[in-house]
């Protein structure tokens, strides 16, 4: 799809079967799979505009670089972006995102492969829940660049109903 980062989803798709099949309990942690995005100028230029983002620091490399910036920088809110995608591919359709909270601890530039990972740590107790209320389960994630250099971390909380 155009203006969107490229992502390798067929990793996705072939290892991530559809929450809502598999019966519960699976075994906790859950260690979900890698979604990799390469962010352009373009994809970040656009994000800005979409979201009236008018820091000059994603859309120019000149005022980028006068702040201590090798070049536009990936905005905090698309960072989330991709932890959101990273939990809701492993979700399907049936699941959501109840929560979902994240930290940037260094700079994503363009042209820069970000690696998200995360796992499903463990499940909420919820012992006054109804018996067919979802699964509410605790998120954990976080991007990388530069194959290990930390970007960003998230946790969260997914929610799926699960089939005893």
């Amino acid at each position: 799809m155009r203006g969107l980062p490229a992502v390798e989803l067929e990793d996705l798709r072939s290892s991530c079967v559809p929450v809502n099949t598999r019966p519960w309990p699976f075994q906790l942690p859950l260690v979900l799979p890698e979604l990799r995005v390469l962010p352009t100028p373009m994809h970040i230029f656009m994000f800005s505009a979409i979201t009236w983002n008018r820091h000059h620091i994603h859309y120019s490399a000149e005022a980028a670089r006068s702040e201590g910036h090798p070049d536009v920088v990936v905005q905090r809110s698309l960072l989330g972006n991709y932890f959101a995608r990273h939990a809701g591919a492993w979700l399907g359709p049936e699941g959501r995102i109840a929560q979902l909270t994240w930290r940037v601890v260094g700079p994503a530039v363009p042209h820069q492969w970000l690696r998200c990972n995360g796992v499903v740590q463990d499940r909420f107790d919820d012992a006054d829940a109804e018996a067919d209320a979802p699964l509410r389960l605790r998120y954990q994630a976080w991007l990388t660049a530069d194959g290990d250099r930390e970007v960003a971390t998230a946790e969260g909380v997914l929610c799926i109903q699960a089939a005893f």
